[in-house]
């Protein structure tokens, strides 16, 4: 017994120390740097064009961060990430839960790590929300991760359906674009401002998606009005985005800006 008692002591100390570990490594994985990357797939102008195919799977893209905003494989919807599950409002309006293997051909995502917290209110529209938001990005050369909690009197979002090869461009798709309108909502904005330098890569500017706290509506933000909203701010320094593999088709565009501007507004 005593052999016995004094082998499973240091086997107990040392199944001990490897389980803490463990946990030091899970929670060291990723360090402040890391985390404060905005991991992009694809370009603006690539997806504007119509290149709809999926470069990474939701699962890859979660690895990199648990907030951002997107679409799915054949344009089938818009997609939300937060709090590191990625969401799909579909043309119908509907939101579900795709799977993790769901092809991904266009998305921004960070790890949302708050810089700064601000609250606001008496917001009328989205052009008097980003006039609030504005002031709160104060280095004009990063990236910031916009968050927005909050009761909205009325919020406006589109989705886009999916499409079939041959892809049309963007433009031709959001031209007839499902649009809701919903009033007396609680839920969060998702998104991002990003710098004028980023050009066709991303769209400059705010770029916001928005989903209910019961996970039933969401979208592209077209407009916005409430009372007090809570905004978190997440500065971001680096930038790093992964292309397909295979040649993107140019499509028929010849102004690409303001083909964003269509797409966006």
């Amino acid at each position: 017994m005593r052999k016995h008692y004094t082998i499973l002591i240091p086997l107990f100390i040392l199944f001990s120390l490897f389980f803490t570990g463990c946990t030091q490594m899970q929670e060291e994985v990723l360090s402040p740097a890391e985390r404060d990357i905005l991991y992009q797939i694809s370009t603006l102008d690539s997806l504007v064009a119509g290149n709809y195919e999926g470069i990474e799977t939701a699962a890859q893209v979660l690895e990199k961060g648990d907030f951002g905003i997107g679409t799915f494989e054949g344009l089938d919807g818009e997609m939300v990430a937060l709090d590191g599950t990625i969401y799909q409002v579909k043309a119908t309006g509907a939101v579900e839960e795709p799977d993790e293997d769901i092809m991904i051909p266009f998305s921004s995502v960070t790890f949302f790590d708050a810089n700064s917290s601000y609250k606001i209110s008496e917001v009328e529209n989205l052009d008097a929300l980003k006039a609030l938001l504005d002031p709160m990005i104060e280095k004009k050369d990063r990236f910031y991760a916009i968050r927005l909690d909050g009761d909205f009197s009325a919020v406006k979002v589109r989705s886009v359906p999916k499409q079939e090869k041959p892809y049309p461009v963007l433009s031709e798709v959001t031209s007839s674009q499902p649009v809701f309108d919903y009033e007396e909502v609680s839920g969060t904005l998702v998104g991002f401002w990003c710098p004028d330098y980023v050009g066709s890569v991303n769209v400059p500017g705010y770029h916001l998606h928005f989903i209910s706290d019961d996970r039933t509506m969401g979208g592209h933000l077209l407009e916005i009005s409430f009372a007090d909203a809570q905004v978190m701010i997440d500065e971001t320094r680096f930038f790093s985005m992964t292309l397909s593999e295979e040649a993107a088709r140019e499509g028929d565009i010849v102004d690409a800006q303001d083909e964003i501007d269509k797409v966006e507004k």
